[in-house]
């Protein structure tokens, strides 16, 4: 799914994907990254949208686009 990040601002896209059967490996961050790794049912992660736990506009559309799949 393709989405605009702002109507108005600036012409910036975002791509979300929905991948699946995955393997994991080691993480590869660059140097200025901090990522930080939670595995979660996807229903908890609907729950923290919901609750405002979660607010980046790019995740909840993930997350909402992954629970009607």
């Amino acid at each position: 799914m393709d989405t605009a990040i702002s109507n108005s601002v600036t012409d910036e896209l975002g791509v979300i994907y929905l991948a699946q059967n995955l393997t994991e490996g080691p993480p590869e961050p660059e140097e200025t990254e901090e990522l930080q790794l939670r595995k979660l049912p996807l229903k908890e992660a609907l729950q923290m949208v919901y609750s405002g736990e979660i607010t980046d506009s790019l995740s909840i559309m993930g997350l909402m686009m992954a629970d009607k799949k």
